[in-house]
């Protein structure tokens, strides 16, 4: 067993020894804010799923995951998946590619068309970039909303919510902005364009989730949760075993807009115990 894994274990267990001794002063100063809408982002399972896709679903919802972000069909035929999902009762509410592969009008509106049998409420860009990403200005970022906008407007057309992912490069400084994300944020159309907000991301790259709620509330639809590491690298991992704040984030969730909780971690060399964990973490913070 890891370090992290018992680090986590004894959070837990502190925090259920606190609670089991019933002060009163304790109890009464407990919140009560809770998730209920929790998902999960495959992409932690990717083995798993190439091993047993069927099966590592069947885990996923017996840990007692409600909501998925995936692809519209990745096995067989797309009726076949979703009855499969109906019967775990699995819902599928978001899934995405990059801007650039939705420039294609022709191919944005299959996206979407795709995404729509399948129940999917968001359909989302995870990268706005036309190339690698680096080294960009505040025209850069202009020119981005703009990309941003015209999908978003078909996606509404087509019935379904657009909503764009954020890495940590957006949270650079440019122009006119304290972060580049800001300039996506004030030049996007709220009528057609959401933001799935990825927290990990933004945290590591110096932004201040909060702050953007008290800015821009209401224009944050989905969480992705995961957390970082206490290392000078700042990496990834899974929520519950690293040092981001999630309660004082969480305890803004109404003013952020948020609908879903969607736990990614993009890889972990203990997935399933990283998914489970983060089930427990989650469904047991209080905030």
């Amino acid at each position: 067993m890891g370090q992290k894994r018992r680090d986590f274990i004894k959070k837990s267990a502190l925090g259920s020894a606190i609670l089991a001794l019933g002060g009163g002063s304790i109890i009464s100063c407990n919140p009560t804010g809770q998730i209920k809408e929790l998902g999960l982002i495959m992409g932690v399972l990717k083995n798993e799923l190439n091993l047993d896709f069927n099966g590592t679903l069947r885990k996923v919802a017996e840990i007692g995951y409600q909501y998925l972000e995936i692809g519209n069909n990745p096995r067989g035929s797309r009726e076949e998946f979703k009855k499969f999902l109906k019967d775990l009762d699995l819902i599928p509410v978001a899934g995405g590619t990059s801007i650039a592969e939705m420039m294609d009008e022709e191919n944005l509106r299959k996206l979407c068309e795709d995404a729509l049998y399948m129940g999917k409420k968001y359909m989302i860009c995870y990268w706005p970039w036309l190339d690698g990403g680096p080294g960009k200005t505040v025209d850069d970022f202009l020119k981005a909303t703009d990309r941003i906008n015209k999908v978003g407007k078909i996606c509404k057309e087509m019935g379904i919510n657009f909503a764009f992912h954020n890495h940590d490069q957006e949270f650079i400084s440019v122009e006119g902005y304290q972060w580049a994300y800001e300039a996506i944020l004030e030049n996007t159309d709220p009528a057609v364009v959401d933001m799935e907000l990825d927290l990990y991301w933004a945290v590591k790259g110096g932004g201040d989730p909060v702050k953007l709620f008290n800015k821009y509330p209401g224009r944050f639809k989905i969480f992705h949760v995961k957390d970082m590491d206490n290392t000078p690298d700042k990496l990834y991992t899974c929520p519950g075993y690293g040092v981001i704040d999630f309660a004082e984030i969480f305890a803004k969730s109404d003013k952020a807009g948020v609908e879903y909780y969607i736990v990614e971690i993009d890889k972990h060399p203990e997935p399933f115990q990283c998914v489970q964990d983060s089930y427990d973490y989650l469904m047991n913070l209080r905030f």
